[in-house]
């Protein structure tokens, strides 16, 4: 059974970025009619994370599109960035909005991953004590530190200017959009 695009959801680190107008998307759709469909969609979880204009345009061109699952592993907010942040036609505002975004979610997306790990880590290791006790009725702890580390805060302006190098931009667009987001997130999501 092969199973259509529409019965996908799209993934929200894809909804990061704006959809192709339609000049763009008839382009696409014309290219695709004459020359196929070169890159797959790459689906995560069962969602769109790449692809969605390409999904579009098979979908008016009536043909099966190509489709790739991506491993479970992946940031999806990282690779959508990273395929989208510099090949799209962007503003500089849109550009860093959409990296803060991403970025933030990416970040949020790595803490979960760790929490996960380390509470599947305290597990295993709650169990492995388990079986010790059972083998010869002591528990055996081993030593082992844990080691956190730590960064001192950064200066405004240098952490300006590591998120305006991140996303492409420059310090004055981080500086205004920071703003922007705070103080108007409305018209902040407008802006991307």
């Amino acid at each position: 059974m092969i199973m259509l695009l529409t019965d996908y959801e799209f993934h929200p680190a894809a909804d990061e970025f704006p959809m192709m107008d339609k000049e763009r998307l008839d382009e696409l759709i014309k290219d695709i009619s004459i020359n196929g469909q070169r890159e797959p969609i790459c689906l995560y979880q069962g969602k769109i994370l790449d692809g969605r204009n390409r999904m579009l345009a098979c979908q008016a061109l009536g043909i099966a599109p190509k489709t790739r699952t991506l491993p479970e592993d992946i940031d999806p907010w990282s690779y959508v960035w990273s395929l989208n942040g510099e090949r799209r036609d962007l503003t500089a505002a849109q550009r860093y909005l959409i990296w803060k975004a991403c970025h933030e979610k990416s970040e949020a997306w790595q803490a979960e991953q760790q929490r996960i790990q380390e509470e599947a880590n305290r597990k295993r290791s709650e169990a492995a004590k388990e079986r010790e006790r059972a083998e010869d009725g002591t528990l055996k702890v081993s030593s082992g530190g844990t080691t956190c580390a730590t960064t001192g805060k950064h200066k405004k302006h240098q952490f300006r200017e590591a998120k305006a190098k991140a996303s492409k931009t420059n310090r004055g667009t981080v500086e205004r959009m920071d703003r922007l987001a705070k103080e108007r997130p409305d018209l902040a999501e407008k802006v991307k």
